[in-house]
């Protein structure tokens, strides 16, 4: 009995043990963090998974900079973080490790950069020879000691470049070059530079810069008056100095560099300076300068400017227009000294002046041999005093004239006692208007006092053919219509040349200096004829950019709805064998006969249109009815537009353009058909709706 009661037991408790076997086993799974946290800097750090089952891994927030390996397992194990550079604010992931039955968030937070503030020394530093990006967020705080800007921000405009902007902290400086031009930061302003993704550069051995800045890295915090740092030329020559404001004593320009303005002709310029202790440089000018006509300073003293270097030669640029006001000192010569440089001199046929400065020590007296058309002044001096040649026009337009300015000096110790400088004067430059052809773009011309029409003419194809007419204002200095045709091969498909320069057919005096814009950032140097227009070679695309051809045209109106307007021309134009242009600018209209001007780069007074228009003469050999002529108009005023293509709205015929503008359009066509087609015009027979 006892036996069998035991039994019955064993059976049960065996029962309940099997039961007990067959329940599944609690899931475990942790990680040994719930929170990581990384600096700004790529990394990588190791969490540690504790686990009795499989499991995966997913980063559910931040994949883009966030990576996690391996992405599954089997019980414990460690899994990598890896983070990548953050360039930005702090930032925040999620890792999920997850498995049937259990779930584990971690949280990655990676720290923002931190701001490092460094003098303009340990930004130098980082150049070792070859362009480097600067990595980390690195701030400098520095002073603009550069005066680049244009003349019309009260800057000297004596770099290559608008864009550029010097700064120095007084122990080191560095040289900006700007994603744009400057108009916002002055000299004397104190700024803080973000340089963080900035890249370090170097242009054929010149200065270091930080090339390509936004001017949004830059920051005005306050402003200081810039003082100059003195230093000897041997200094200047050793580059430590290069992109600050110094201060060098004891020199003077090279005789060879004596007479010569700070901008020689239309070029950038370099003036030779040397110092007592012999060392060489020379000033820097853009041809742009508001300084450029001024004579360069014959005597010796302090030279002020920033330190730079090019194509390693050292040199200063003008920092302000007081720089070289102390050159007043006595030239420094070993022994006795009277000599000219130069004995020729070269001047225009217009009435002028210019200087001239012996290289010399001792007492002198001048005097012209033509003291009527050619005087002098003073009639004598010492050392370098500069002497004053005020000349006459030229009355001949064909024959050169000349005169002889003498120096004298009586000191015993000078061998050759007597100098001459011999100056000659060109002709008198006409302006002489061409011949007036009988081509169909032109209006029909009236001679006219002060105006002149100018033709130029180009080669294509092996022919010479006709490139644009224009009827010139010279008073005004702007053509007010060009006249062109147009046609597939004479656009052609080559590149813009942007080599603004004077028209060679056109005096000088007559012409607005262009070489960069208006002196009024609301007008563009706006083309008549487009450089699209002639493409086909580089020379006939440099003829649209000779001033002649440009006006003030307001910049909105220049890049937007004219713009488009001249697309529709060139795609008119590809459509038919010819399309005859004019193009027109009126600074005057029947309800306002007042003309407004704005200044060109010379001061020079340059009128502003204040209407444009364009009329088109389209043939088409396809075409029967009118000889496979017809024609459209289009004027605007000279302003901003919200419209940016022109409309159906905007056509008129040229009846109404010759009613506005008083000139006849396309008088070359036959009788019958000028007036039909003058009359008509349907701007949905020009793709207009």
């Amino acid at each position: 009995m006892q036996l069998r009661t035991i039994n019955r037991v064993l059976m049960v408790l065996a029962f309940f043990l099997a039961a007990c076997s067959e329940r599944p086993v609690p899931e475990h799974l942790t990680a040994d963090k719930m929170q990581v946290t990384f600096d700004a800097s790529a990394g990588e750090q190791i969490l540690q998974v504790t686990a009795n089952c499989s499991w995966s891994v997913a980063v559910a927030e931040g994949s883009n900079w966030l990576s996690v390996m391996p992405q599954y397992g089997q019980g414990n194990s460690s899994l990598t973080l890896s983070v990548q550079a953050n360039p930005g604010a702090d930032r925040t992931a999620v890792v999920k490790i997850y498995s049937a039955e259990k779930e584990v968030r971690i949280t990655v937070t990676q720290k923002e950069q931190e701001v490092l503030l460094w003098n303009v020394s340990q930004v130098r530093a980082l150049y070792k020879g070859a362009d480097v990006v600067i990595t980390e967020k690195v701030i400098i705080r520095a002073t603009v000691i550069s005066n680049y800007m244009h003349i019309d921000n009260g800057g000297l405009n004596n770099y290559t470049s608008m864009k550029a902007i010097v700064v120095s902290d007084k122990e080191a400086g560095i040289q900006l070059f700007c994603s744009e031009n400057n108009t916002v930061f002055k000299q004397g302003d104190k700024v803080e530079i973000q340089l963080k993704g900035q890249t370090l550069s170097v242009y054929n051995n010149g200065p270091l810069q930080v090339n390509g800045i936004p001017l949004a890295n830059i920051t005005k915090t306050g402003t200081e008056t810039v003082v100059a740092k003195e230093i000897t030329a041997a200094q200047l020559v050793s580059g430590d100095y290069e992109s600050m404001y110094v201060a060098i004593p004891s020199v003077q320009v090279t005789d060879e560099d004596l007479n010569k303005t700070f901008v020689i002709g239309s070029s950038h310029t370099s003036i030779g300076m040397i110092a007592q202790t012999k060392e060489t440089f020379d000033i820097f000018s853009s041809r742009y300068s508001s300084f450029k006509d001024v004579t360069v300073p014959s005597g010796s003293g302090v030279l002020k400017g920033i330190a730079s270097v090019y194509n390693e030669r050292y040199q200063i640029s003008f920092a302000k227009d007081s720089d070289w006001e102390s050159l007043t000192g006595e030239r420094f010569y070993t022994a006795p000294t009277f000599m000219l440089h130069t004995t020729e001199k070269e001047i225009s046929g217009e009435e002028g002046q210019f200087a001239v400065s012996l290289a010399a020590n001792v007492d002198w007296t001048v005097v012209s041999s033509d003291p009527e058309n050619f005087a002098v002044s003073p009639s004598s001096g010492s050392g370098s005093t500069p002497v004053t040649v005020t000349y006459t026009q030229n009355p001949s337009t064909v024959a050169r004239r000349t005169a002889d300015i003498v120096f004298s000096t009586t000191d015993a110790s000078i061998t050759q006692q007597k100098l001459t400088l011999h100056v000659a004067q060109s002709p008198f430059e006409a302006l002489v208007s061409d011949p007036v052809r009988s081509w169909m773009e032109l209006p029909r011309v009236q001679p006219e006092n002060e105006f002149a029409y100018i033709s130029h003419m180009t080669t294509l194809k092996g022919k010479s053919v006709r490139n644009y007419a224009f009827w010139y204002d010279t008073q005004n200095r702007l053509a007010l219509w060009v006249a062109y045709p147009l046609y597939r091969d004479i656009m052609g498909n080559g590149s813009r040349t942007d080599a603004w320069d004077y028209n060679p057919k056109v005096p000088k005096r007559y012409q607005p200096a262009l070489f960069y814009s208006f002196g009024n950032a609301t007008y563009d140097r706006g083309h008549q004829l487009p450089s699209a227009d002639r493409l086909y070679s580089q020379d006939v695309n440099a003829s649209t950019f000779y001033f002649t051809n440009l006006t003030a045209q307001h910049a909105s109106l220049n890049q937007n709805l004219w713009a488009n307007l001249e697309i529709k021309v060139r795609g008119w134009a590809e459509t038919c064998d010819t399309l005859y242009v004019v193009t027109g600018a009126m600074i005057r209209t029947a309800e306002d006969q007042t003309v407004n001007y704005v200044s060109d780069n010379n001061g020079n007074q340059v009128a502003v249109p204040k209407l444009y228009y364009k009329v088109l003469l389209r043939y088409n050999t396809n075409q029967t009815e009118n000889g496979g002529f017809s024609s459209i108009g289009f004027c605007y005023e000279n302003r901003e537009y919200t419209e940016k293509y022109p409309a159906a709205a905007d056509a008129k015929s040229l009846d109404e353009i010759e009613a506005l503008t008083g000139l006849d359009f396309f008088h070359n066509l036959p009788d019958h058909i000028e007036e039909i087609i003058e009359a008509s015009c349907i701007p949905k027979d020009w793709g207009l709706n």
